[in-house]
């Protein structure tokens, strides 16, 4: 169905910022874990000497159809397609209309928003510099039921002839999809030793995607067409990181995408990309750790995607000395998304191999989960 490749679109051909926009991320400063450099730019260590490069790859996938529009798109293309077939052998009287059209009515303006997506880290054999790279797919839909859809059903069942192209309601999908690589440096100042610089350049790709999609075309092969409905704009762009470690406590500052512009869908619906700055603090001691990150400015919407601010807080257990539990708990500035509680696992062994499983849940219809897995090569 075509609403259900949407969400294997994103799960297969995309790789995570909900991964990391999702994910729990407590770490001391010495933590070896190349996934912070997706989110943290300066949070690597810096002039540390390995034995070994290494490579880390991620993903991950976020669901959320509080509003049950999946199950309800199915509904309308089943009971359409049945009032469909009705027609075609002269069966349908005045009143059969009367099931769909309730089933139209109920899905006005639900939405439902899915997210995808993962990264890769190089550690080469000149440490301080690191090549990276991401794919990452955020979209949305919102049902606009047409009123007059009910008038059309009405008239079709009284001359006995109906046609799913006869109906005007369709979901408007908006997306986002952003492919990029990049070098991440970190470095630092001898008047600062306890303060590290990160800086990651980068080339990316991002599709802003935009399309109407009929209840006729629910089963549809295709989801996008790349001429019809995707426009794609090429830029440099860089992403900026400070870590400051003061004792026991971590103060973090990222600026992602420094490089401003304006973009337009096909439909003529404008994103304008906005620098997103956020911020996080971690305290660690010999037992736990806890942190605290925020978005200082939105992310920016497009269309049916909204925009949002979110805020974590989230801590680490340890179980082992190779082993952490870690648990989060996220709100967020948002008309559509719920608060949303994570759980994970951590395992590491020697200096480069780690390992992360995460799973986020607020509901039956609203939950994800991401990997990440770090090898020494």
């Amino acid at each position: 169905m075509l609403i259900r490749q949407y969400i294997l679109f994103s799960l297969l051909s995309l790789a995570a910022q909900v991964c990391l926009s999702n994910a729990t991320a407590i770490d001391a400063p010495d933590d070896n874990r190349l996934q912070l450099l997706h989110s943290r730019y300066a949070a690597f260590p810096v002039n540390k000497r390995y034995t070994d490069t290494a490579l880390q790859g991620d993903g991950y996938a976020f669901l959320n159809d509080n509003d049950r529009l999946l199950d309800k798109l199915k509904n309308i293309y089943d009971e359409g397609l049945a009032l469909q077939g009705r027609s075609r052998g002269l069966l349908v009287i005045p009143g059969d209309e009367v099931a769909l059209v309730e089933q139209l009515e109920r899905a006005a303006d639900d939405k439902t928003s899915f997210a995808a997506g993962g990264h890769f880290a190089l550690l080469t054999k000149n440490k301080n510099w690191i090549i990276v790279g991401g794919s990452e797919f955020t979209g949305s839909g919102r049902f606009i039921y047409d009123e007059d859809d009910a008038t059309r059903l009405r008239f079709a069942t009284v001359v006995g002839l109906f046609s799913f192209g006869q109906l005007q309601s369709h979901m408007d999908v908006s997306a986002l999809w952003t492919n990029y690589l990049g070098v991440n440096h970190r470095f630092q100042f001898d008047a600062m030793p306890n303060t590290h610089f990160g800086i990651t350049t980068k080339i990316q790709n991002i599709s802003v995607i935009e399309r109407s999609i009929s209840v006729s075309e629910y089963e549809e092969s295709k989801l996008f067409d790349r001429g019809r409905d995707i426009n794609n704009n090429i830029q440099l762009n860089a992403d900026l990181g400070i870590e400051h470690y003061a004792g026991p406590w971590t103060l973090g500052l990222q600026i992602d995408d420094i490089y401003q512009q304006s973009m337009k869908g096909v439909e003529g619906t404008i994103y304008q990309q906005r620098s997103r700055i956020s911020s996080n603090i971690i305290y660690t001691n010999s037992w736990t750790s806890l942190q605290l990150s925020a978005d200082l400015t939105p992310q920016k919407g497009f269309g049916e995607l909204n925009s949002r601010r979110r805020y974590e807080l989230s801590t680490i257990l340890p179980v082992s000395n190779r082993v952490d539990i870690v648990l989060g708990y996220q709100w967020f500035d948002s008309d559509n998304d719920s608060d949303l509680p994570s759980a994970g696992l951590r395992y590491r062994l020697g200096e480069l191999l780690r390992i992360d499983a995460q799973f986020s849940y607020a509901g039956p219809r609203e939950f994800g989960g991401g990997v990440s897995l770090q090898l020494p090569l």
